[in-house]
């Protein structure tokens, strides 16, 4: 049983990603209201899974305590997926603010001591942070709201964000919407979109997200991101999720939802360019979804 289901066993409810940091809710940034995401992972050592995660617990609480121009670090485990393997979404106003994490690292005396202290201590002596995960494991994918498209809510939004933040993409009201600190879950899908269909692929995941906010709101919100510096047309959605029955409900609306299914079958490809649904518009093979749950940080 991994950390995160041991820690939920007392209250039989998984704490949103929220509780680890002290920032009010109402000041947090988010998957919603940010202007852009680093998606960072890493897989564990199987010994040193609990040293891992000790370090990093320390390292999130750090860096949401240090008001980095608002930004913040939450951290989750993957459910079905690869065991002690970690993922972190950090979400900032704009990439200029990535270069104060970079000052703290070099400059600020906790995160020195956080990095170079001895966190492994093992047969083979100790070690820092470094040995705690496997080699080449840490990767990162920038996530940019997706835009230039049609908003679905019209309300301002803070002049200091990189783009508009993905909760315009929902019609959903602002204080029902799920995101990153407040979903017990979060499924993270990528999908590689073929470049000669790139607009075609994009209408149709607006589609499928506006229709699935429609119908679930309160229980999921669906945002769109493209990736940035990184695979064009590579697209990903944060799919926050109230609850496992939400998600459930999620992977089993076509069963019972005739305009999902619609959607679903419909041709997002013009006849002159040969037709064809949305499985046209995406390299086959590159769907692939990853359940999050918030890491439980110790209380």
């Amino acid at each position: 049983m991994s950390d995160t289901a041991v820690s939920t066993l007392d209250t039989g409810r998984i704490r949103p990603a929220q509780h680890q940091t002290s920032v009010p809710a109402d000041k947090v940034l988010h998957s919603g209201n940010s202007g852009f995401i680093i998606a960072r992972n890493a897989q564990l050592k199987y010994s040193h899974r609990a040293e891992g995660r000790q370090f990093f617990s320390e390292v999130v609480r750090h860096m949401n305590d240090s008001d980095l121009n608002g930004a913040s670090f939450f951290c989750y485990e993957e459910a079905f997926g690869t065991q002690d393997r970690l993922h972190w979404l950090i979400h900032w106003k704009s990439p200029n603010d990535y270069g104060i994490s970079l000052e703290m690292v070099d400059h600020d005396d906790t995160m020195i001591d956080l990095l170079e202290s001895d966190r492994v201590k093992d047969d083979d002596g100790v070690g820092a942070w470094g040995r705690l995960i496997v080699e080449g494991t840490m990767q990162e994918k920038i996530l940019v709201p997706q835009h230039g498209a049609h908003h679905e809510n019209e309300e301002d939004v803070p002049s200091d964000l990189w783009v508009d933040p993905a909760w315009k993409q929902s019609s959903q009201p602002l204080s029902e919407q799920l995101n990153s600190a407040n979903a017990e879950l979060v499924l993270h899908r990528v999908g590689q979109a073929k470049h000669e269909f790139r607009k075609e692929a994009r209408y149709f995941a607006f589609a499928w997200q506006n229709h699935v906010n429609k119908v679930l709101p309160g229980r999921v919100t669906s945002y769109l991101y493209e990736e940035t510096f990184g695979v064009m047309d590579q697209l990903h959605w944060l799919i926050h999720l109230r609850s496992f029955e939400d998600y459930l409900t999620l992977m089993h609306l076509d069963d019972h939802d005739p305009d999902f299914r619609r959607i679903l079958e419909k041709d997002f490809i013009a006849p002159h360019r040969g037709g064809g649904t949305w499985a046209r518009t995406f390299v086959d093979g590159t769907l692939h979804d990853t359940l999050l749950v918030p890491y439980q940080l110790p209380r």
